[in-house]
């Protein structure tokens, strides 16, 4: 269907409104037309917008159609406006060019409706025209990438983005050809690579280096595509920051320590960091494109395997997995905190996963070399709570054979230190000692009697220390106990 034309018809004359009416709405299915008896009446219904053409008379009681013309002029400068009118004279014709009037038409036979309803089309559908073509234009001014036309290489239009990339006035570069952007070098590949590919394909896109008009260089997001009368439409957007950040995320992705890479929520590897691949030996095509659990890494283990199918699994489902994992390397075998963690889009929806591995093989050695020394000691090593009935969390080393309670037991009842093995003569003199340290963030050493499981009193030495949060608070109190009856 047709768009539809709104047309405003001024006629005081009530019978030739609706022969024109019916004329109108019988040259085409298009034409809406809605009548106004006077002048004054048009321009009251013309207030309400909408309307496409104006036909008017020029005889009228109230004004004339020249003077009705000046005051639509007022606030619709481009609005067609036809004088269709029943005298005619050079004078009125030449007062109504003046005033600004689109056409000229005088009554007649039925062929005048006809060329009527074709001079009203065609004013329509080039005001239309000329409003679409302005709003493209609005919209390409304020558009925040650079955008040009180019006929034949030089310039013929260049928005306010364009030229302020390379450092210009829009009105300098028109007229210019585009080598006044480029350097020697680059308008070379310009020349000889990206312009017969645009021949060829109609469009191109990819990196260039533009030029500024100081000399200075930036890396640019360039589209080219061909306009249908030949020219070029070129599209640039400024990326060097962009380039930037990810030169600089490469370098951090690829010189960190942790193994990190990308997956696919199928588990697929898409990336992996050079971290990762020198542990394995490996070069990126040996693993990227395979499941993660199918890699080298993972495949010998059958546990590890096992890990990075849960991994990816609870990932996908928008869970963070952690866990310790064996994996193989090109030279050793490496124990690593694993983690994979989801990344979900502005919807909330898992598109991507990140496994990360730490290599924390020399820590768990460090570790069970430690707990070895601490099981050997002579002595326990105890982490409590700082409450007068000294609730045990984890007791290490003999302290059985200190207290005579095994450390399971001592961990596994609450206050049994503070109320059962400290003797009750000590009781406060130790919290006073140990309260003392913790408020001066200082090592305490004490020495008191304790009542051992069978009922026997030792005389024992401790030495600890508060543990503290983030804000200060007291989180717990860490020490060694030993034995020195045969000492006192």
């Amino acid at each position: 269907m047709e768009p539809t034309v709104r047309v405003l018809h001024v006629e005081d004359e009530p019978d030739i409104a609706y022969l024109t009416q019916r004329y109108l709405e019988n040259e085409g299915e298009e034409f809406d037309v809605e009548s106004a008896t006077d002048a004054s009446e048009g321009i009251e219904r013309l207030s309400e917008d909408g309307f496409d053409c104006v036909v008017t008379d020029y005889e009228m009681p109230d004004m004339d159609g020249i003077e009705l013309l000046e005051r639509v002029r007022e606030t619709h400068p481009d609005l067609p406006f036809i004088l269709f009118t029943g005298k005619g004279s050079e004078e009125v014709a030449s007062d109504a060019i003046s005033a600004g009037v689109t056409d000229y038409l005088q009554k007649g036979g039925s062929e005048k409706y006809e060329i009527l309803a074709k001079r009203i089309r065609n004013y329509v559908e080039k005001r239309r025209v000329q409003r679409q073509r302005q709003r493209q234009l609005d919209a390409i001014e304020t558009a925040q990438e650079g955008i040009s036309i180019l006929d034949d290489g030089v310039f013929v239009y260049v928005n306010e983005a364009y030229a302020e990339m390379y450092g210009y006035e829009p009105e300098e570069m028109v007229g210019e050809g585009w080598e006044l952007i480029y350097r020697d070098e680059d308008a070379e590949r310009v020349e000889e690579e990206i312009l017969p590919k645009v021949e060829e394909k109609g469009s191109w896109r990819g990196e260039t280096t533009g030029m500024r008009s100081d000399g200075s260089t930036f890396v640019e997001d360039h589209t080219l595509a061909t306009t249908d009368e030949g020219g070029l439409i070129c599209t640039v957007r400024d990326i060097t920051d962009r380039k930037r950040r990810e030169r600089r995320l490469e370098a951090v992705f690829d010189n960190t320590y942790t193994f990190v890479g990308l997956l696919d929520i199928d588990g697929t590897l898409l990336e992996a960091n050079q971290t990762a691949l020198s542990f394995g030996g490996l070069d990126r095509e040996d693993v990227v494109g395979k499941r993660v659990w199918d890699t080298y890494w993972f495949r010998s283990n059958d546990e590890a395997r096992a890990a990075s199918r849960e991994a990816v699994e609870k990932a996908r489902g928008g869970e963070l997995y952690r866990d310790e994992v064996r994996v193989q390397g090109s030279e050793r075998e490496a124990v690593i905190d694993f983690t994979v963690r989801p990344i979900t889009d502005e919807t909330g929806e898992v598109t991507l996963l990140v496994p990360e591995g730490r290599d924390i093989t020399e820590r768990k050695r460090y570790v069970r070399r430690l707990e070895t020394l601490i099981d050997n000691l002579p002595g326990m090593v105890y982490r409590c709570k700082n409450e007068p009935g000294w609730t045990m969390e984890n007791v290490r080393g003999e302290a059985e054979r200190v207290t005579g309670y095994s450390p399971s037991t001592l961990e596994n009842r609450e206050e049994i230190y503070g109320t059962e093995v400290i003797h009750p003569d000590d009781r406060e003199e130790v919290w006073d000692a140990v309260q003392k340290a913790v408020e001066d963030r200082e090592l305490f050493e004490i020495t008191y009697r304790i009542v051992t499981r069978e009922g026997d009193t030792k005389w024992v030495f401790e030495r600890g220390q508060g543990i503290y949060t983030s804000e200060g608070d007291v989180e717990a109190i860490e020490g060694f106990i030993t034995n020195i009856m045969e000492r006192e």
